[in-house]
């Protein structure tokens, strides 16, 4: 997809349900959405509404039931585990809430991880671009500490770097200041908001109702259904939230 008008991420009709004993649950049933470069969109819900399923679904994790999912001009559905692979190595970067650091490797080789394992680059460019990601992260001179020396928001910058090592042209975070305090968590936002700005497309979700004052769009998933769709002409700086 070359356009900048065309979405990144789309999604029609889309279902998910899983047999529990004689239940059937339905964890999202005939969600329906797009996702734009140069957009932060938010999927805001309470837990067990399938925020994460959703998540799962566009990630390649899982399959759905029924439906379609198309990223970055591929539809998804039927790829085999080697194709699935390569889609979640070329197109998503995920970001999670509890970072999901290797807690015996420092920032660098976090990072380094991903680029020398995962993408099988040489060493001397693995370095150079850990390097820059920890940087353009503001983490410049805390590359060599390990997780447990960093601060809650410094391991979500190792980890939005590590997301960005990929280069991909969606992020994927999944309650991403749920584990902030408040400043940090702005702090985390306002880098989301920038990536997007780089022609990215960038899907949160969150229970948390300030974040969607930033976005672009917003969806409302309610026990699996997209209930209400708003687009926001002008999103608010990350500045003037208050949670």
């Amino acid at each position: 997809m070359s356009s900048e008008n065309t979405p990144l991420i789309r999604i029609k009709d889309m279902s998910k349900s899983y047999q529990m004993g004689e239940v059937i649950v339905h964890a999202l049933n005939g969600v329906t959405l797009d996702v734009n470069p140069n957009e932060v969109t938010v999927i805001l819900g309470p837990s067990g509404c399938g925020k994460t399923t959703l998540l799962n679904q566009i990630g390649g994790i899982d399959s759905p039931t029924r439906g379609t999912i198309w990223v970055d001009g591929r539809e998804i559905q039927g790829m085999n585990q080697k194709q699935l692979t390569d889609y979640r190595q070329e197109s998503i970067g995920f970001v999670f809430q509890f970072f999901n650091l290797i807690p015996n490797l420092t920032a660098r080789e976090n990072v380094e991880f991903v680029l020398e394992y995962v993408m099988d680059l040489p060493t001397r460019e693995v370095h150079k671009r850990a390097e820059d990601l920890l940087e353009k992260v503001g983490l410049k001179g805390r590359e060599d500490h390990y997780p447990f020396q960093l601060s809650g928001g410094e391991q979500q910058r190792v980890s939005i770097a590590r997301a960005l090592s990929k280069d991909p042209k969606i992020l994927l975070a999944d309650e991403p200041t749920g584990e902030l305090d408040y400043t940090t968590g702005k702090m985390i936002l306002s880098l989301l908001v920038s990536i997007a700005n780089e022609g990215r497309g960038v899907l949160i979700v969150t229970h948390n109702k300030e974040l969607a004052k930033i976005a672009n769009k917003v969806l409302f998933l309610k026990d699996g259904v997209i209930v209400k769709e708003v687009i926001n002409e002008r999103p608010i700086p990350v500045s003037e939230l208050e949670w």
